[in-house]
C-alpha cells in the first residue's frame, strides 16, 4: 500500500535528504575540489577536481521549497560559468514553461532517475539479513575509519569514476550521520555502500559490487542491513534513487528496492548543459 507523503510531499522529502547528505559530504571533506553552496533551497555541487563527473557537479532540490523560476536557473548557472552541469527536478515542477526555460539556456533532458522512498514501519526487518547471509555465503559490516579508504576505492572503480572522488567519500564519510559498508566473500571486500541517518530521515546511496560477484544479490544485503540500522537510528523515513526501470529494460536495483518495500515517489528528470565552446 502507498502511504501518504508527509507535509511538503515526496519531491520535499526526497529531494531535501539528498540534498542534504551531499552537503553534508562535501562539508566533511573539507577539499578545495568539491564545493557545496545553496541558492533559493537548492544545493549546487560542484567539483574543479573533476568537471567532467556528473554527480559532484550538479543541482539538486531545485524547485523543491518553491517552483524555480527564470532568476533562479539563472544564478545557478552563474555559479558554473562556462562549466557543464546538471539540474535536476521533481517532476511535478517540469512544466512546460520550466522546460522552456532550460531549453533557452542550452540545456537537454539526458536521461530519468526513479525517486523511491520507504516508510520504515511498513517494512519487516527481522531476519532478512541472516536469511541473505546463510542463502549467499557472504556477510556485510559496518566498518570504521580504518577501511574509509578501501570504500572509497570500491565506489570509485566499481562506478567507474575517477580516483579524485576517493578522497571526497573518504573524507566526506567521517561526519555524524554516516555509515561505511563492506560486503565480504571470506576476507575479500567485494562491494561497498553509503548510507545516512539524521532528523528521522535515512539515506542509501553509492552501493557497487565488484564485477565478480555480480548477481549474487550482495545489493540486498547492503538494504537489510541498512534498514535495521536506519530503524535503530530512529528513521521514520528511507529515500534513495536507481536507474528508471521499464518493461522492456528492467532495472535489478529498482526491482530488490520493490521487494523491501521501497515505493516510487516520481521519476526525476536530469538536465544537463555542456561547457561552453571556446574558440582556438
Amino acid at each position: 500500500m502507498q502511504p501518504s507523503p508527509p507535509e511538503g510531499g515526496w519531491a520535499g522529502l526526497a529531494e531535501g535528504n539528498e540534498a542534504g547528505v551531499y552537503e553534508s559530504l562535501v562539508q566533511n571533506a573539507r577539499s578545495p575540489g568539491f564545493v557545496a553552496s545553496r541558492e533559493s533551497g537548492a544545493v549546487a555541487l560542484r567539483s574543479p577536481a573533476a568537471p567532467s563527473v556528473l554527480v559532484v557537479n550538479r543541482v539538486i532540490a531545485c524547485g523543491a521549497l518553491q517552483p524555480p523560476d527564470e532568476a533562479l536557473i539563472d544564478r545557478l548557472a552563474a555559479l558554473y560559468g562556462d562549466a557543464g552541469f546538471g539540474i535536476e527536478l521533481g517532476a511535478p515542477l517540469c512544466t512546460g514553461e520550466v522546460l522552456g526555460w532550460l531549453k533557452a539556456r542550452r540545456f537537454r533532458r539526458l536521461t530519468n532517475s526513479q525517486m523511491m522512498v520507504c516508510e520504515t514501519s511498513a517494512v519487516k526487518t527481522a531476519g532478512r539479513y541472516d536469511t541473505w547471509a546463510r542463502s549467499s555465503g557472504l556477510r556485510v559490516e559496518r566498518v570504521g575509519a580504518e577501511q574509509a579508504s578501501l570504500v572509497a576505492r570500491l565506489c570509485c572503480e566499481n562506478f567507474k569514476v575517477p580516483a579524485a572522488l576517493g578522497a571526497l567519500v573518504q573524507a566526506g564519510t567521517a561526519g555524524a550521520g554516516w555509515r561505511r559498508w563492506l560486503a565480504f566473500d571470506g576476507d575479500r571486500a567485494v562491494g561497498a555502500s553509503l548510507s545516512h541517518a539524521r532528523d528521522g530521515v535515512g539515506w542509501f546511496g553509492w552501493t557497487s559490487v565488484s564485477p565478480s560477484h555480480r548477481g549474487r544479490w550482495i545489493h540486498a544485503g547492503f538494504v537489510a542491513r541498512q534498514f535495521e540500522d536506519a530503524v535503530a537510528a530512529g528513521c521514520r523515513w528511507v529515500t534513495t534513487d536507481t536507474a528508471e526501470s521499464t518493461r522492456e529494460r528492467p532495472d535489478p536495483v529498482y526491482l530488490n528496492l520493490k521487494r523491501f518495500g521501497f515505493v516510487d515517489a516520481y521519476l526525476r528528470p536530469i538536465f544537463v548543459r555542456a561547457p561552453a565552446h571556446r574558440p582556438g
